[in-house]
């Protein structure tokens, strides 16, 4: 059974799966959030909460098995930034063009709403992003 984990105990580890599937290039700070998904102490997958301002908070989503991708999963990354944070909209970013990524994104209701040139590196290459962003208004999960 795959649990969700926000505990500190995990938060290291958590960090240190998803930056390099995330191409997150920088280090984990003291304000990031983590939900991590575990199951018999394997993460699964990981959302890393980053650069709450108080109006918007980035979204970072790595998965290595489809099972993560439940609506009970899907309902805690909502609930998280819209109840917890209180944040009127949520940003993604994904490599432009990575079919899988965009629909995911697109089935929970982000909105692609440009391209960012040369803002992702993925193995030594910069290469453009896909932005999307859901407005708390738009959520149908909360």
């Amino acid at each position: 059974m795959i649990e969700a984990r926000v505990d500190d105990e995990i938060r290291n580890e958590a960090f240190k799966w998803i930056a390099p599937r995330a191409y997150i290039m920088r280090d984990l700070e003291e304000n990031d959030r983590h939900i991590a998904f575990v199951e018999n102490n394997e993460i699964l997958g990981c959302l890393l909460f980053s650069d709450y301002d108080g109006h918007n908070i980035f979204v970072h989503l790595a998965l290595d098995s489809p099972r993560v991708c439940q609506r009970k999963n899907i309902k805690m990354m909502f609930d998280y930034a819209f109840n917890q944070a209180k944040v009127h909209r949520m940003t993604a970013m994904c490599v432009n063009g990575y079919e899988r990524n965009e629909k995911l994104l697109a089935g929970t209701g982000f909105k692609k709403e440009g391209v960012i040139r040369e803002a992702m590196n993925v193995n030594g290459k910069w290469v453009d992003a896909a932005l999307y962003g859901i407005l708390k208004g738009e959520c149908k999960w909360v």
